[in-house]
């Protein structure tokens, strides 16, 4: 592919308490204007049983957008390497984002190999499909040496679990998605977006890539066609 794929499904509404001017209706008429033909609303997933579930899929329900509108959940991953959504609330998605945003009192060694744990645990699951901001736990950027890194980017090529290129966080490292894209794993471009003027600002991903000495078309990017047999 010598294009992005014009796909954001890492993104949120007025359902994420850190959601600024963002809405379901509001990104999708951006999105629009921006040229993006798949969105995903994906928001925060940080209890056993958001208390936004029925609002949000309500007001799913309200919507005839011009382009393919999916449901999704940003989940959050505990400490132990668990969902923390309940699995019956899980299964009510088209897409799930695992994402760890909370971090041991651990530091060094010892923290590379919780969160390399961690992540091949989430990603062998079987239950999602995107792993967000890896190298960011909550705006904490983790540097783990190569073969940590190579653990976890081992196991999404072995599980076809794909990771995001992430516009909000500027992420993953240089080191990990460099790896990523030698090794052939799936990646999708997201925004992560928490303000309207973030969702399609492909022209960070796109400087992001070849600032690496790839091309876009070096990249094994997660196709409209895929995200749909995902959750046919």
């Amino acid at each position: 592919m010598s294009t992005l794929p014009r796909t954001d499904i890492h993104m949120h509404s007025n359902y994420s308490p850190c959601g600024i001017d963002v809405s379901i209706e509001k990104n999708i008429e951006v999105a629009v204007e921006r040229g993006i033909e798949l969105i995903a609303i994906t928001d925060h997933g940080t209890t056993p049983r958001p208390q936004w579930i029925d609002s949000y899929f309500r007001d799913i329900a309200t919507v005839n957008p011009p382009i393919i509108l999916l449901t999704g959940m940003e989940v959050d991953v505990n400490l132990n390497g668990e969902l923390i959504v309940e699995r019956s609330i899980r299964k009510r998605f088209d897409i799930l984002v695992a994402a760890l945003h909370t971090r041991p009192g651990l530091t060094g060694e010892k923290l590379y190999k919780w969160w390399s744990s961690t992540l091949r645990k989430v990603i062998t699951s079987g239950e999602v499909l995107v792993i967000a901001h890896p190298t960011d736990i909550a705006w904490y950027k983790i540097n783990p040496p190569t073969e940590y890194i190579l653990e976890v980017v081992d196991e999404l090529k072995d599980s076809g679990v794909v990771v995001e290129l992430n516009y909000h966080h500027r992420d993953p490292s240089n080191t990990f998605l460099r790896l990523c894209i030698e090794r052939g794993v799936k990646i999708t471009p997201t925004s992560d977006a928490h303000r309207l003027d973030e969702i399609g600002r492909f022209n960070w991903h796109r400087h992001k890539i070849r600032s690496l000495g790839f091309k876009l078309n070096d990249v094994n990017w997660l196709t409209p066609e895929e995200i749909l047999n995902h959750i046919a």
